[in-house]
């Protein structure tokens, strides 16, 4: 969550945790952070309140539905104006759940006019080896001529 004023270079970082433990242990860092539970919208106003844009991420599983309809809803009611979404990449017609429960949080903050942007990353560089086994010293993919969004995710922030 960020909170911008009209001055691009003043950006405050609010980071969120649903572990009260893991808030302390950013505050102890000396990082802006707040208690937000994606199951207890009760801590959404409070997590929200004078925030302009909202990174929005969750887990894989069919309680991201709710989770990102109710943090959508706060949002706009809290007054945020841009909302970025971590997807997946899919085609449109793709039947597989996670793929589709993404596509439908995707539509229903398209619907909720606050202004969104959708990242859809192809392949997280740190699963490569889990997918695409190494063989004879060569590492094999199949993607054919097709573009791929490679993500190396960053080390661990001390």
């Amino acid at each position: 969550m960020a909170e911008f004023d009209r001055d691009p270079g003043n950006v405050r970082l609010r980071l969120a945790a649903r572990k009260q433990a893991d808030v302390e242990t950013m505050r102890a860092a000396g990082k802006e952070a707040v208690h937000l539970d994606l199951d207890d919208p009760q801590t959404f106003g409070t997590a929200l309140a004078g925030v302009d844009r909202l990174f929005l991420l969750t887990g894989y599983t069919v309680d991201m539905l709710v989770q990102s309809k109710t943090l959508v809803d706060a949002a706009k009611k809290a007054g945020v104006s841009h909302i970025v979404h971590q997807g997946i990449f899919g085609q449109w017609d793709c039947t597989d759940p996670h793929f589709a429960w993404h596509q439908m949080i995707e539509k229903y903050i398209e619907a909720s006019g606050i202004a969104w942007t959708h990242l859809h990353p192809n392949v997280f560089m740190d699963n490569l080896l889990t997918f695409f086994a190494p063989r004879g010293g060569t590492l094999t993919v199949f993607f054919g001529e097709q573009r791929v969004g490679w993500i190396a995710l960053g080390g661990a922030q001390k």
